[in-house]
């Protein structure tokens, strides 16, 4: 499901391909941990030219402690993972690097269980 907010400019500041490339790989994350229920894609003004990228999945969820690898390039939340859905451990350390790059951040916000991705 996506949602795209009224107020969302058709123009921000950013480079196209790497703001496709952040949505590939957080929405293929989402995906890739949510065996069952919804994974959303919101859109939503940020300020002058910015835009806030929100992905929101029922997916299985994060410890603080996993949550604090995450970004690391080749690390994944924990071996299991890595045997369980595959990747390289690469994905969001992109993101976040990409996001900076482009004067953003990226934020996660989970629960073991109950996991939500917002940049």
């Amino acid at each position: 499901m996506a949602y795209v907010a009224a107020d969302v400019s058709d123009r921000v500041m950013g480079d196209p391909l790497r703001l496709q490339q952040i949505l590939f790989n957080l929405l293929g994350n989402a995906i890739k941990f949510t065996e069952t229920g919804s994974v959303r894609l919101s859109l939503e003004n940020a300020g002058e030219s910015m835009l806030r990228i929100r992905v929101a999945d029922t997916g299985i969820g994060l410890t603080d402690e996993q949550r604090s690898r995450l970004f690391q390039p080749f690390v994944q939340a924990d071996s299991s993972t890595t045997r369980r859905f595959g990747g390289t451990g690469l994905g969001l350390s992109i993101v976040r690097r990409l996001a900076e790059a482009m004067d953003g951040s990226v934020e996660i916000l989970s629960e073991p269980g109950v996991g939500r991705l917002s940049s």
